[in-house]
């Protein structure tokens, strides 16, 4: 296994947010972070990344991550997370040639492959939220980390690029990237999950198989609302047929 969280306890605080988590990640796998707004998922992330603290024990590759250099972790780990500032008048080719030392010809090809080919030019600030979260998406790929924290990676896309950023994360997967990602759309997350870390947000948290534990009562209870079974599928009860 690449991540292993034992007995693991994150706060906010004063605030508990989740308490005894235990899970393994293992190569070539999707892990799910769902629960409500506020329950510690980007947290969750952050530790995961050894950027904040925790209770109990993460270890990545049997070591934990305060035993790598930020260099080190920096070349195991890729994180995308909140969009970034724009003041520095950056522009989206000068954005993905500092994400890593690549070949303008790779820069070109994810881009294509981002639908930012267009953009290259442009400077970030002058961009949609959308625009600049497939920059950052681009950014991300040309990095050859071996684990991609993704926190909310479809957030801002419209709903073209949000099917191919969930195409984008089974190809990587199924090339052997491991991949632990937060999501707010059940079907999302049905697609792509091998397991699922599920938080509350008042200590509350487990994890398992996406088979076992993609279940509307477990999710409705999850999330306080709605939900219902449409054969494999759970989606929301919006109450359209009644």
């Amino acid at each position: 296994m690449l991540m292993q969280l034992t007995d693991t306890s994150l706060h906010r605080g004063e605030k508990l947010l989740l308490s005894g988590l235990d899970c393994a990640i293992h190569k070539g796998t999707v892990t799910v972070v769902l629960g409500p707004n506020g329950a510690g998922k980007s947290s969750l992330l952050l530790a995961m990344a050894g950027l904040i603290p925790a209770t109990g024990t993460i270890t990545l590759n049997e070591q934990p991550p305060s035993s790598f250099s930020k260099r080190e972790l920096a070349r195991i780990i890729a994180w995308q997370g909140e969009l970034p500032p724009t003041e520095f008048g950056l522009t989206v080719a000068q954005r993905l040639q500092l994400a890593a030392e690549v070949e303008q010809s790779d820069i070109h090809r994810i881009a294509i492959a981002l639908d930012i080919i267009d953009l290259l030019s442009r400077p970030l600030g002058q961009l949609s939220s959308g625009e600049r979260q497939r920059t950052e998406l681009a950014a991300l790929m040309l990095r050859e980390t071996p684990i991609w924290l993704l926190d909310e990676p479809t957030a801002h896309l419209d709903l073209k690029h949000q099917i191919r950023c969930i195409e984008m994360i089974k190809s990587q997967r199924d090339k052997g990237r491991t991949i632990v990602t937060v999501l707010h759309d059940i079907q999302q997350a049905m697609a792509v999950a091998d397991q699922l870390i599920l938080i509350d947000g008042k200590g509350g948290c487990e994890s398992g198989a996406a088979a076992e534990l993609f279940e509307s009562s477990r999710l409705g209870k999850l999330f306080d609302a709605p939900l219902m079974q449409q054969g494999n599928i759970v989606v929301p009860d919006y109450g359209v047929s009644k």
